[in-house]
């Protein structure tokens, strides 16, 4: 919005016919205030105009392609506006003159607003350095992107880090979500990680999209912005009521179908839906006061879906026999006389059944006093998300030589292998596995934030302040249980398999499950884990600038101080029982096609009678506890010159942490009761550097050298180690299914050097962009983790922990192309949104006594490729879309041992939607996710070329009814 001043007297109505310009047009009747941004928006053009006198009248309907101010006239009618357009680029609406108006218009100036472009692409426009946007939409934008995460994975470089079927976190660049800045109104957020750990990667599935208006990825930086960034800063504002001229209102109620039903409703959890869940939005705003300078908006969401799972993992471990069914000696393909047919040594399996709920809302009031260059605005929001999770998990380890003892006598079975054929046979089960795992977490995300600010014609000073805190509570029982099954003819138990076409084996059937079931399970592991995590982040901030509107030429500059301070603590009650009793009266056999195996009724499981491990309980619980305590003070100068084409920003920031770590004291490996403290500290000068130069034809280069800073996680300086068992957004294979974490409070930040450039081409009066950008990144100190296999407790587990490498670089290119009202036949209209990213990295860390060198970081693809079309049909009065991303395998983790490092397979995701008013104002919306099918791969090796394990979440489907 720009405020106007000018005289608003009347005038006859006069058109520019030398100005032919057509445009194809879909704006149903509405409130005629919201109507001209529609116009203004399609069209390109600025039209300033009479806000009040707009939000009392109504538009005529407006669909397809004719003249821009024959639509115009259309558009308004006979209304109170007359039509002055001597500047054809810049059209004025006029009040009619009527008695006793004078005073009216006397008063109406300051109610003139033009409706630009659309704001993401003014956006990059004006920043100095490299920046994306991207603005939230209540009416276009699709039921399945309902979180901020969701909606930056259209952008150039983005990389959702996936939780199940959704982005959870994003890299930018390939560099890890750990080290992006996230703010929401300029103040950081408290965020608690996946399963309750303390980091700084910021949880984007937890803030509904509809609570923000704009959110901008800036990937350089200058002294103005938190140094704390080798990703990206990550910059969300929130709603606005002066986005509108008056009372605006969105409901938005909707069903989601999804496609996998997983074991929910065989697995005796109450509650777990197959197939069905649903939601709503509502956003409410308005401005009041004598002359309108408050404002009021509130948003609501709730929803309610299905994440039913199944998922198969893959061990590299198979048997391989000769033409009579007889193991070969060695077990090795290589071996003479191979049948040249492989079969699995394991088959391994397991269903999720999971209910994801969230519900919260938001609310803001914002003071914008009528010519006193004031404003204010005090917002709070409280959200909570929850899962109800059941996993069931089923192994089974296959016997390449099965046997049997009879009278003291071994004998031998022959053959090993039944009805083999390349793709499917039969095997004997030599062990089985079951393990049931309950997850019911409960995430509580709050904020409190405010701003006084204060600007003339030349300076601006601005106060920001807020609380921000996150909450995780998690009850997680887990229960494991093996049998070894007699293999002798009357109480054998064999598993039917077929291998896929990624050389998966899957299980289709065993042949007697109630012998299965009878087979003499015994427990392995019987745990409980309460988690209570709590981080809470408060946060100043002071800025001031100079002569640093977008209209200003010569010297400027920028100047400010900030102050935050973080407090986390985390604990985790856990209870280890003695394992060894008869497990099979706990267990059922689902009623469920082809289940995987037996189920736990973890429903009615008999706690009361097993035995706690009192000193094993003690130790875990004491282990896992830590409190994190950190401050940050940073100041900045930031020097600028602009001339008519070109600017030149030089600054440096100051950023200075002290932070305190209270930590579990050890004798070696057992917790001895105290606490100790562990102090440090850093303080870094970070200068930037930007250039920026307009040529003609909208041409523009940008040039930025930085120096930013990527702290370490509290869980990493803090944690002493935390075991935790059946999680599965750990990657688990065959007999792994724990994972030990232990911090290090050596660890020192990292320190990245940044060389960015691009070259963004504007055309399409605005509306268009093309932009080439390269970057190159040098990290010192980066940080990475490891991970190692370790026996404990009878258990094999994972043990991970973080290390500083040597220097790690980074290089890239980006293009990204955007276009949208794009005239199509038939009066259609399409928005173009592609772009492609390549990336190399290089870092070398340390194994067990040697030096590996990679050709990737964490987290890093080598490709993203990420787009979305658009296709505007007014004969039926809507549009339908499609996006696209895709990921190119990327590290999740390394290993001591390079060929069991681990990552994430190649990941396309496409959905399609449509829309359609089918009155002034309802619209319905249908959206598919996940249309193609796609599976998430896990894959481990040098270069993640071994699959571990593939999960298919099936395809979601939503159904919307819109009134706006």
């Amino acid at each position: 919005m720009l405020a106007l001043s000018c005289s608003v007297a009347c005038f006859a109505p006069t058109v520019s016919v030398a100005q032919d310009t057509q445009s194809v047009f879909a704006i149903p009747a509405q409130k005629l205030t919201s109507a001209l941004t529609a116009f203004s928006r399609q069209t390109g053009l600025h039209v300033a105009f009479d806000g009040k006198v707009a939000d009392t009248l109504r538009s005529a309907p407006l669909y397809g392609k004719m003249d821009n101010f024959k639509a115009l006239h259309k558009l308004v009618g006979k209304n109170s506006f007359k039509i002055d357009a001597s500047n054809p680029n810049f059209i004025t609406l006029r009040t009619q003159k009527t008695k006793g108006s004078h005073t009216t218009e006397a008063n109406s100036e300051d109610n003139l607003t033009v409706q630009g472009h659309r704001r993401e692409l003014r956006t990059k426009r004006n920043f100095a350095g490299v920046v994306d946007s991207m603005v939230y939409d209540d009416l276009s934008n699709l039921g399945g992107a309902t979180s901020i995460a969701q909606m930056l994975t259209q952008l150039p470089g983005v990389t959702g880090i996936r939780n199940g079927d959704e982005p959870r976190y994003i890299s930018v660049r390939g560099v890890s979500s750990d080290l992006n800045q996230t703010t929401l109104d300029g103040i950081t957020l408290a965020s608690i990680s996946d399963g309750g750990s303390i980091r700084r990667r910021v949880n984007l599935q937890n803030i509904p999209a509809e609570m923000t208006g704009e959110d901008s990825i800036y990937k350089t930086f200058t002294a103005e912005q938190d140094g704390g960034a080798i990703g990206a800063d990550i910059e969300m504002h929130s709603r606005s009521a002066f986005d509108h001229k008056g009372l605006y209102k969105y409901i938005n109620a909707y069903g989601i179908y999804g496609t996998e039903k997983g074991s929910a409703g065989a697995n005796r959890i109450k509650g777990m839906s197959p197939h069905f869940g649903q939601g709503a939005k509502v956003v409410f705003s308005d401005r009041f006061g004598k002359d309108k300078e408050f404002g009021i908006v509130t948003s609501f969401r709730y929803q309610q879906r299905t994440r039913n799972t199944t998922k198969k993992w893959q061990q590299d471990s198979y048997n391989y026999y000769d033409a009579n069914g007889k193991v070969l000696k060695p077990n090795d393909p290589s071996t003479p006389g191979w049948n040249g047919m492989t079969a699995p040594r394991y088959v391994d399996g397991g269903s999720y059944s999971n209910t994801l709920s969230t519900l919260g809302g938001a609310t803001r009031l914002e003071w914008h006093p009528k010519n006193t260059g004031l404003t204010a605005s005090l917002m709070g929001y409280a959200y909570q998300r929850w899962e109800d999770s059941f996993m069931e998990h089923n192994e089974y380890l296959l016997d390449e030589a099965p046997a049997y003892k009879l009278n003291g006598k071994t004998h031998y079975i022959n053959p090993a292998v039944i009805d083999q054929t390349p793709t499917s046979g039969r095997e004997y089960i030599y062990r089985a596995r079951t393990i049931g795992r309950k997850d019911n977490w409960k995430m509580n995300t709050n904020g409190v934030l405010g701003d006084l600010g204060w600007h003339d014609n030349i300076s601006t000073l601005k106060l920001r302040a807020g609380y921000t805190w996150e909450d995780y509570f998690d009850h997680e029982p887990y229960v494991a249980a093996r049998a070894y099954p007699n293999e002798s003819p009357d109480s054998a138990v064999l598993a039917d398999y077929t291998i896929d076409k990624n050389n998966v084996a899957n299980l289709v059937n065993i042949s007697d499950m109630n012998k299965l079931l009878n087979s003499g399970y015994k427990y392995q592991y019987v745990q409980q884990e309460y988690d209570r995590d709590h981080e809470g982040l408060a946060n100043v901030r002071l800025d001031y600038t100079r002569n640093l509107k977008a209209n200003s030429h010569g010297f400027g500059f920028a100047t400010g101080f900030e102050w935050r301070g973080l407090n986390a603590t985390n604990s985790s009650d856990q209870l280890w029982y003695n394992p060894g009793g008869n497990a099979s009266s706990s267990m059922f056999i689902p009623n469920m096609k082809n289940p995987n195996g037996p189920f736990f009724d973890l429903t009615n499981f008999p706690w009361d009678k097993q035995t706690l491990d009192v000193n094993k309980s003690r130790q875990y619980t004491e282990l896992a506890y830590f409190r994190y305590k950190e401050q940050l003070f940073d100041g900045y100068v930031s020097l600028h010159y602009k001339w008519r084409h070109s600017e030149l920003i030089a600054g440096v920031r100051a950023d200075a942490v002290n932070f305190n770590a209270y930590i579990p004291e050890t004798d070696g490996s057992n917790a001895t009761g105290n606490i100790n403290k562990k102090s440090g500290g850093y303080i870094n000068p970070l200068p930037s550097l930007t250039f920026v130069h307009e040529f003609p034809q909208e041409l523009i280069l940008h040039a930025v050298y930085s120096q930013s800073v990527g702290r370490p996680q509290p869980t990493d300086l803090a944690q002493a180690q935390q075991l935790s068992c059946g999680n599965n957004n750990d990657i688990q294979a065959g007999d792994v299914n724990c994972t030990l974490s232990r911090g290090n409070p050596n660890l020192k930040p990292r320190e990245a050097q940044n060389f960015d450039a691009s070259l963004d081409k504007f055309f399409n009066r605005g509306r268009a962009v093309l932009s080439v950008a390269y970057f190159n990144k040098i990290i010192k100190h980066d940080i990475y983790k490891t991970r190692s296999t370790e026996l404990i407790d009878d258990q094999l587990t994972y043990v991970t922990q973080p290390r500083n490498s040597n220097t790690s670089t980074l290089m890239g290119v980006e293009v990204s192309f955007v276009n949208r009202n794009i005239r199509g036949p038939w009066k259609q209209s399409f928005d173009i949104n592609a772009s492609g990213t390549w990336m190399r990295g290089r870092m070398t860390y340390e194994g067990v006594g040697v030096s590996y060198k990679l050709h990737q970081l964490v987290e890093q693809p080598k490709y993203v490729f990420n787009g979305s079309v658009t296709w505007h049909i007014p004969q039926i009065r809507g549009a339908i879309k499609a996006s696209f991303d895709y990921s190119a395998k990327y590290l999740e983790g390394l290993n001591d041992d390079p060929t069991q490092m681990y990552g994430y397979g190649s990941q396309p995701d496409l959905s399609i939607g449509a829309w359609h008013d089918i009155t002034d104002d309802l619209r319905i919306k249908y959206q598919v996710s996940n249309l193609a099918g796609s599976h998430t791969r896990m894959y481990y090796g040098q270069h993640l070329n071994r699959l571990e394990a593939k999960e298919n979440y099936g395809r979601s489907i939503y159904f919307e009814l819109v009134y706006n």
